[in-house]
């Protein structure tokens, strides 16, 4: 089977590092695991965490 790629998206979590964590979690496993492209994690001011997730939605061919 061929696959086109039809976007690029992104999801942002913002929050504490154990919520972010779990919410995280839980989205990735709704994934396709050749959907995923990347994950980015940055630590804010007071304790807080933001992940990017970049992933892509294909259309079969």
């Amino acid at each position: 089977m061929e696959y086109t790629v039809r976007k690029i998206r992104t999801k942002i979590f913002t929050g504490p590092p154990s919520d972010v964590e779990e919410q995280v979690n839980v989205f990735l496993n709704t994934l396709d695991q050749m959907n995923f492209v990347d994950l980015r994690v940055a630590n804010l001011d007071g304790g807080t965490i933001s992940v990017v997730v970049v992933y892509k939605v294909v259309q079969k061919l």
